[in-house]
């Protein structure tokens, strides 16, 4: 192939020791400055969390391969991916272990966040765009996950949505309607289409902000009042940030590949037809704890979007520059509160008696069933699962 006659001779000289990716994707472009504290761990968790998200996107997608959403195949295909696929076992306690491990490096990215005050000006657009993606993650792919296995514990999930959609006025009405599909089909067709998409853009303008206006300064010392570094101070290069990330990236979710091997994702007894108390994931065992203390599942709902309230009100009630945890005493506290209270009401959960939430709103003491009943679904049982 002939040389293009229109490079120059500095082109031509360099050409040779240009590597793949700077040949044919110009990734040097990429190089740009950022602050030098962008290689520490706590100014990486949300790539990390990046990492984790196209990691389920991928394990999800070879699950779906060998799953159906109906009400009366959804359990026994998941069966089928764990006791004949091959790998089919590891691939899910990858994926399930996977859930867990991106929540959690979330929660913390957005801890650091708030711990560093990087949600001042001019980043409050950016702390909207996570708190966004926290409550997409959390509320709509990690939850509409949990139904999927459309096991016992698939079941009073999916009881306590259908609660919560009143709450929601026409859109709760038409999101539950089950006139036309069951409600697990619905939530199935969310959990791998309409949430991975509004994450993919919510992704994509939080990562625009982040090129807009970069990292942060530390929020100790002389940078505490900053909104942005000096230029001449940003001495650290994107490609070593994100280079950070990905070695990160390894380590965190190798121990998450080492977890799965070891301890295989759990799957409940199948749906009996009617609630049996059984304690949602940890990241909702908070819900159970405020159900069980109040007997309403109206106070979940309320509380829900208290919290989100105060996480979106959070740059407005806090306008300082200051960005010194020690110096923002009163916002500490406050946040320190919140968290505690989350802790508390999950831990009580955890070593609580299981309860029954009712529709209706009462909670009763659940009594354990014969062996066979969580095994087995009685013709009633068989009907309310169809209804879903």
């Amino acid at each position: 192939m002939l040389d293009d006659p229109r490079r120059s001779g500095r082109d031509k000289d360099q050409a040779p020791s240009d590597g793949f990716l700077e040949r044919w994707f110009r990734i040097s472009r990429l190089s740009y400055p950022v602050p030098p504290h962008a290689r520490t761990l706590p100014y990486i968790l949300g790539g990390i969390t990046f990492i984790g998200f196209l990691l389920l996107f991928s394990s999800g997608l070879l699950m779906g391969q060998f799953y159906q959403p109906t009400p009366d195949r959804a359990y026994e295909t998941v069966k089928h991916l764990i006791n004949e696929v091959p790998g089919g076992r590891l691939l899910r306690s990858f994926h399930y272990w996977m859930a867990q491990a991106v929540i959690l490096s979330l929660i913390l990215h957005l801890l650091r966040i708030f711990i560093s005050g990087a949600y001042k000006p001019p980043r409050i657009f950016t702390w909207y765009f996570g708190v966004s993606l926290l409550g997409i993650a959390l509320f709509g792919s990690y939850f509409s996950g949990t139904v999927l296995k459309w096991d016992q514990e698939s079941f009073d999930a999916l009881q306590h949505y259908s609660e919560g959609l009143r709450f929601f006025g026409p859109i709760g009405k038409f999101m539950g309607s089950t006139e036309a599909i069951p409600l697990n089909i619905k939530i199935y067709l969310s959990h791998v289409s309409f949430f991975p998409l509004l994450l993919l853009v919510l992704i994509a303008g939080h990562f625009y902000l982040i090129n807009t206006f970069s990292l942060s300064p530390l929020p100790f010392g002389k940078d505490s009042t900053l909104a942005s570094l000096p230029e001449e101070r940003m001495t650290g290069r994107f490609l070593e940030h994100a280079n950070s990330i990905f070695l990160y990236s390894i380590l965190y979710y190798g121990l998450v590949a080492i977890i799965a091997l070891i301890f295989p994702a759990p799957l409940g007894p199948p749906v009996s037809g009617e609630e049996t108390g059984v304690k949602p994931p940890w990241p909702f065992l908070w819900f159970y704890g405020l159900e069980n203390l109040t007997g309403k599942i109206d106070t979940i709902v309320y509380a829900s979007g208290l919290l989100f309230l105060l996480l979106i009100l959070l740059p407005i009630l806090d306008r300082g520059e200051e960005r010194n945890p020690l110096k923002r005493k009163g916002t500490m506290t406050g946040g320190a509160m919140v968290l505690l209270f989350l802790i508390g009401l999950s831990l009580y959960a955890a070593i609580s008696t299981p309860q029954v939430h009712h529709h209706g709103g009462e909670a009763a003491p659940h009594h354990e069933s014969s062996p066979d009943s969580g095994h087995h679904m009685d013709g009633e049982g068989k009907d309310k699962e169809d209804e879903h």
